[in-house]
């Protein structure tokens, strides 16, 4: 019975979306991380990207965010049955508590970690990538994979599964399971920030720190580069004990789990008695029911119009706010952006004022994933609820406009991203305080982060949306959206790096003290201008191909667009087309006219034919200051 309640459940597990979108995510961030030379996890310096020592920090990092995922899977086993009203029907068969609990929890740990693969997987992958300099990568082996694999991620999985399954079965709430894990989270980083630094408490934390991660920090403290890009810590003294404490300690989680559940229902409360007792008394006195009057007459007009907007909208927003996966990667993100910019105040060894041209490109890097991903996920959930829950026949059969599914839609898609970005701004604000820093240049919070990230993230939200207009299911369009990340991610390393035909893609913008963004910023706008005329005529594409009803194909769609083109929709796009091709027009005029355009590998051939041209002056005697006074 243990055998096929776990099977059961990790079937589930893996038809379940979250599995799929949670695997492409940690996928793409460890890519990325291979692949892109500003994201570096474990190969800083010497020391190779598919390095033993660089797989081992990067699945002991990504072991650590995965707790959110983990808790996913895991938290759910407990409150699924009951949210679903389906846990009296399976109390009442002969499965016994162990057989049920437990073996839904192996089910679900083994998901978690078949889930997880997606990490070392996407190593491989990466340092398989033609446009990597191949000095910067070692051999694959397969040992080098397995040993980070199944000594650090598999059991840190399996403790933070358990500590969380028991949370979950004393609450039965995933919220009160998910505030565990942040709690979680702020313990770690403090115990760790804090006595981590202090050389008498390592061989402590090596023991007794939950992750490993002071174990291994132990095992390869002096490690040179060499070794770091060819050896394995054995597992023996602090390490093995480190895993074998903290595997009993889950197990006695699970038995605290096993001990806490109530395999039974709870009888009705005597406040739900008395509530039942008042409603029966009051069905004994019912008076006849009237005729109700006739309904008012529809109306079709500009203030019909904006109420529909904003009625839909809120419903759309609170959807998006009150669902416990929105929580959870603001609170992952809001952690990984502060742990970034606590950890970043130093040049060259010197520390450095937290400054707020300083943080923004920091919020940039390591925050914008976050409402990139809320952006996609959401995006797929909003267009396809009504279908989810069997209403679509009912709702299109209403005399709703299509635009009135698609532009609410996407603005709640974009008001919940603009809200995002203001707390991760609200983040920043504390970081500054924490660190004595009180010039809090709330402008240039404004104006160099907030609107133009709303803009960028409002660009994705848009094409979310149009991709899951046009796809015959939503995890198409979560598919197609993923290629799409990973195409930015890797688009400059092929060669397509011009504004003109990267979607969402503008100038870099520096930002200084002396000069605020300088005339980057004037540039930059003038891209978000073409790509939003651009997101303009996607909106009015999913306007025309919007389904209703029964059908889902796409080609009966396109026959009926252009008759629903006609009127509003077609000055809307040909408005938006004339911005899009002036635009246009405008930014290749200076990039490619006025100035002369170089792709990544124009401007190394240059610096190589520029070398090659002065080499020969490298000798000679050159100016130098002797004397300044300032």
């Amino acid at each position: 019975m243990l055998g096929k309640i776990a099977a059961f459940e990790f079937r589930y597990q893996v038809k379940n979306p979250v599995f799929w979108v949670t695997g492409a995510i940690f996928f793409l961030l460890t890519f990325g991380a291979v692949t892109v030379d500003e994201i570096q996890i474990g190969s800083e310096g010497n020391v190779l990207v598919n390095s033993p020592y660089a797989n081992l920090e990067k699945m002991m990092i990504m072991s650590l965010f995965f707790m959110f995922v983990t808790t996913a899977f895991v938290a759910n086993v407990v409150v699924r049955d009951d949210d679903t009203g389906f846990g009296p029907i399976v109390r009442s068969t002969r499965v016994t508590k162990f057989a049920y609990l437990i073996g839904r929890f192996i089910g679900a740990f083994l998901a978690a970690a078949l889930c997880f693969a997606a990490v070392p997987l996407a190593i491989w992958l990466g340092s398989l990538m033609p446009w990597l300099d191949p000095e910067t990568l070692g051999p694959n082996r397969l040992a080098y994979y397995l040993f980070p694999y199944l000594v650090v991620a598999v059991p840190n999985i399996l403790i933070t599964s358990a500590i969380f399954f028991a949370l979950a079965t004393a609450t039965r709430s995933m919220m009160a399971t998910y505030v565990g894990v942040i709690v979680f989270l702020i313990l770690y980083f403090v115990v760790n920030g804090n006595l981590g630094q202090e050389p008498e408490w390592r061989p402590i934390l090596a023991y007794l720190e939950p992750l490993g991660a002071g174990a291994v920090e132990e095992a390869t403290r002096y490690w040179t580069a060499a070794e770091r890009n060819s050896l394995l810590p054995s597992l023996e003294g602090a390490l093995l004990w480190n895993r074998l404490i903290w595997t009993a300690i889950s197990i006695l989680f699970l038995a605290l789990a096993h001990w806490s559940y109530r395999f039974a229902d709870k009888g009705i409360s005597r406040r739900k008695r008395r509530k039942l007792a008042l409603e029966e008394a009051a069905a004994d006195g019912v008076e006849p029911v009237h005729a109700a009057a006739p309904l008012p007459a529809p109306r079709f007009g500009r203030a019909a119009a904006r109420a529909q907007l904003m009625s839909r909208t809120r419903l759309e927003m609170k959807q998006v706010f009150r669902s416990p996966a929105f929580v959870v990667l603001m609170a992952l993100g809001l952690l990984n952006s502060m742990v970034s910019m606590w950890f970043a105040g130093n040049l060259f060894g010197t520390p450095t004022d937290p400054v707020t041209r300083g943080l923004i490109p920091i919020l940039e890097g390591t925050f914008s994933l976050i409402p990139l991903i809320v952006a996609v996920y959401y995006a797929g959930e909003l267009v396809w609820r009504e279908r989810d829950r069997k209403m679509h026949e009912i709702v299109d059969a209403t005399p709703l406009p299509n635009w009135a599914y698609v532009v609410p839609k996407t603005l709640a898609v974009s008001l919940v991203l603009l809200a995002t970005l203001a707390v991760s701004v609200a983040a920043a604000l504390l970081v500054q305080l924490l660190k004595g820093y009180t010039n809090f240049e709330l402008g240039k919070y404004v104006a160099w982060y907030l609107l133009p990230g709303t803009v960028s993230m409002v660009l994705v939200a848009v094409l979310a949306v149009f991709v899951q207009a046009i796809s015959p299911n939503k995890y198409i369009g979560w598919g197609l959206m993923v290629l799409y990340v990973i195409v930015t991610l890797t688009a400059g390393n092929l060669g397509l790096e011009h504004v003109l035909y990267v979607y969402g893609q503008v100038p870099d913008v520096q930002y200084s003290d002396l000069n605020g963004s300088g005339g980057y910023a004037v540039g930059a706008w003038w891209g978000r201008l073409y790509w939003g005329a651009f997101a303009i005529l996607l909106l009015v594409a999913a306007h025309l191909l919007w389904r209703r009803g029964t059908e889902t194909r796409l080609k009966p769609r396109l026959k009926r667009a252009p008759a629903r083109l006609k009127g509003s929709p077609g000055l809307v796009a040909l408005g938006a087309l004339l911005v899009f091709a002036g635009t246009g027009a405008w930014i290749y005029y200076n990039t490619d006219v006025l100035n002369e355009y170089r792709t990544r590998d124009d401007s190394e051939r240059y610096a190589a034919e520029y070398e090659k041209r002065f080499l020969k002056y490298e000798k000679l005697p050159q100016p130098s200051i002797v004397h300044a006074v300032l």
